[in-house]
């Protein structure tokens, strides 16, 4: 059934697409299929799950000249079809056109646009659901012409609902650039894949929720695609489901390299998170007044005390702190160092030192690595980088932070030139290997504080840990870092601890474990006295 989950439509959930990806799927389409028949009827059945009931429902569709526009025509004839009263508000006039004649022999009342808005206003206040199927992927800003006037006309109705069919007039599907006038929808209907400029700001702000509907393209037309999203379902696919008999040691030991006499806290952030994500045993080498405060959180750690620099700065020898490693799973490097030749020092020695352990890399770190191109070219598929947009600049060498497409080309660069998984922290986050690409679009303005990174990492670090492959890890791990947000924040998106964060990864990564719950048995009622005849 299309627009339901057939065969193609998990692929299709998932991955992401540009113009030409998209075009190159269209052109793939079998010999009798036709897109848009399916993506209408599709586009129909959305609406009606949405609505509900559609007898006492009023519906606007705003119809564009293109295949969008085709699109919107056949959802608005079915959706009268069912007893919806809809209105079809055409841009220009599509002389001769057959679907303008079959939506108005199921009921749909056409009106083509002219220079008098009123008309147009009128109605979209009466509407209960106002559909977007003006323009799709082809189009880019500033908006121009009738269109653009239409949707300046289109006025702001409460408790309407506002849908778009594929994505929002005035956004290019490419960039996410966004017109001013904007169609600003509560759904987004994407036919076929989610398109990658409507997951990159500004453009996600005027999408709304956004699905992908199956409009009959083979499953086999989607295996070439290389970028998909990140969501729940990534998760429940890569948590591993944990045995009965295991122990500490079965589910990873984790060793953090960390913090310093003024970034404490980093430190201890990192390992919180590290245990509340399921590792199995955590140990923490750093200098004595970080290890003080991360063991006050996280007393099921084990700590390194190190030397110290006169500005505070771990001053250790690798082959040293190596040593107190007992034979570890994974490695964090970074997170609240500091910059200095003895912390940057550290962490070269101990890539050397440690060549075959997976290793993320974070904070400074990355900015001991900008300053060692050779190294950074050899790091391999072992390693994971998580970079902000400026310590992305300081590894390319850019004159200023990547913003929008620019960053994830900047992320993808990264990936080529050190075979390393690279997490590109911002909203969306971009998930990069040498050959794919993962985008998790959920913004969250609470993540944007100081000590977000160091959970983000701590939290990766365990599940690397815990046997996750890089790319895994880093996918599963942002998803878990965002819901965890969702769950310490709630609705609030300023003044979230990120000690709550860390602490809220514990039931993130238990609502979202692999595979069916474990059975348990039914507790026995215990008897009181008045059931036993005890007095």
């Amino acid at each position: 059934m299309i627009g339901a989950r057939s065969a193609g439509y998990g692929l299709a959930f998932n991955r992401v697409v540009d113009t030409a990806e998209m075009r190159a799927l269209e052109a793939q389409a079998p010999a009798g299929v036709n897109l848009m028949q399916n993506a209408g009827h599709a586009i129909a059945a959305a609406i009606l799950r949405r609505m509900g009931s559609p007898g006492a429902r009023t519906v606007v569709v705003l119809v564009g000249p293109g295949d969008n526009g085709g699109d919107a025509l056949i959802a608005a004839a079915r959706l009268a079809a069912t007893g919806a009263h809809v209105t079809a508000w055409v841009s220009r006039q599509r002389p001769n056109d057959p679907l303008i004649t079959a939506a108005a022999a199921r009921g749909v009342r056409c009106r083509i646009w002219n220079a008098d808005a009123r008309p147009l206003i009128d109605d979209v206040r009466r509407a209960s659901c106002l559909v977007d199927g003006l323009l799709g992927i082809g189009s880019s800003p500033p908006l121009r012409g009738p269109i653009a006037d239409m949707l300046a006309a289109v006025p702001d109705v409460a408790r309407q609902t506002r849908i778009a069919i594929d994505i929002p007039s005035g956004i290019d599907a490419d960039t996410g650039s966004a017109d001013p006038s904007t169609f600003h929808a509560h759904l987004t209907l994407a036919t076929g894949p989610i398109k990658l400029g409507a997951l990159l700001h500004p453009a996600i702000e005027f999408t709304g929720r956004q699905i992908a509907l199956d409009i009959g393209l083979p499953p086999h037309t989607y295996a070439p695609l290389r970028t998909s999203r990140i969501n729940v379902h990534t998760v429940r696919r890569l948590l591993p489901t944990r045995p009965l008999d295991g122990y500490k040691g079965t589910f990873g030991r984790l060793a953090i390299v960390a913090g310093s006499s003024r970034y404490r806290g980093a430190a201890a952030l990192a390992t919180v998170a590290a245990l509340r994500a399921g590792a199995g045993l955590v140990t923490l080498a750093s200098v004595e007044p970080a290890c003080a405060v991360a063991a006050a959180q996280a007393p099921a750690a084990t700590f390194v005390a190190l030397a110290a620099s006169p500005s505070g700065q771990v001053q250790a020898i690798a082959d040293d702190v190596a040593a107190t490693f007992a034979r570890p799973s994974a490695l964090l490097l970074g997170p609240g160092l500091g910059r200095g030749d003895t912390a940057d020092t550290l962490v070269y020695g101990l890539l050397d030192t440690l060549p075959d352990t997976p290793t993320v890399i974070d904070a400074d770190g990355l900015n001991a690595m900008a300053d060692r191109a050779d190294l950074l070219e050899s790091l391999g598929s072992r390693c994971i980088l998580t970079p902000h947009p400026g310590e992305l600049a300081r590894l390319l060498r850019l004159p200023s932070a990547p913003e929008g497409r620019q960053r994830l080309a900047a992320a993808q660069d990264v990936a080529a030139q050190t075979r390393a998984t690279v997490v590109a922290k911002g909203s969306p986050t971009f998930v990069c290997s040498a050959d794919r690409v993962w985008i998790l679009a959920r913004p969250n303005p609470a993540l944007a504080a100081a000590g977000s990174g160091d959970v983000l990492a701590g939290a990766i670090a365990s599940l690397l840990a815990q046997g996750l492959k890089p790319t895994e890890a880093a996918r599963v791990g942002v998803w878990l870092h965002s819901r965890a947000a969702r769950i310490a924040g709630g609705r609030d998106d300023r003044g979230v601890p990120m000690e709550q964060v860390a602490d809220a990864l514990r039931p993130a990564v238990n609502l979202r474990r692999a595979g069916p719950l474990r059975k348990r048995w039914p507790r026995r009622r215990r008897r009181t006295w008045r059931q036993s005849g005890t007095p």
